[in-house]
């Protein structure tokens, strides 16, 4: 599959921050590199699924779905330069307890997990990456985890706009409001509060 030398190399920024690969290491990288298109509603992961990918977002906001009591959470958010994944269920190749769906229509690097574990067993620098994008994930979740505890909804929303402010643009209210564990007509009272 031809991939769009700009969009490699974007990705191949991102994961050399994480990771200063050989260029052999590299290589393997990037012959198991796929572009994928997702539309607007497509799941990335559905759940129940045993994820096998880690994917780049080029392009556009995916968000991280669970259910309770039949309702719908927002769980988390992905944008534009985020790798994502359900990365608990690649790991321990068991059903993803999340959904990973489109927001926006995406544009995403994907890399399976199959050809990955190949150079695990013989890399120190791949080794490196895939803890670094572990901790990452394990950072942003208990930071959330933290700010749900601990922030009142506004500060909770003015931290994701200083941190994504074009989540205001990609994600609808109802998503936006679950993420930060509040009602939708809350959000637009803190929405209005601000703007006043």
């Amino acid at each position: 599959m031809i991939v769009n030398p700009q969009k490699i190399e974007i990705v191949k920024e991102a994961i050399f921050r994480l990771a200063n690969f050989s260029s052999e290491e590299w290589d393997f990288y990037r012959s198991h590199i796929e572009e994928v298109q997702f539309k607007k509603k497509e799941f990335l992961t559905e759940i129940g699924q045993v994820e096998s990918c880690t994917y780049f977002i080029v392009e556009g906001a995916v968000k991280y779905i669970s259910f309770k009591e039949d309702k719908e959470i927002c769980v988390d958010l992905g944008f534009k330069g985020n790798f994502v994944s359900s990365f608990a269920s690649c790991l321990a190749q068991m059903p993803s307890s999340i959904g990973i769906q489109a927001v926006t229509k995406v544009t995403a690097m994907r890399l399976r997990y199959q050809p990955v574990l190949e150079l695990l067993e013989r890399s120190k620098n791949a080794e490196r990456f895939h803890r670094r994008i572990a901790e990452g994930l394990y950072i942003r979740e208990t930071k959330r985890t933290y700010s749900l505890i601990s922030q009142s909804a506004e500060e909770r929303y003015l931290n994701l706009i200083a941190y994504q402010p074009d989540a205001l643009r990609l994600i609808p209210v109802k998503d936006l409001a679950s993420f930060l564990g509040i009602h939708p007509d809350s959000l637009s009272r803190i929405r209005n509060n601000i703007k006043s």
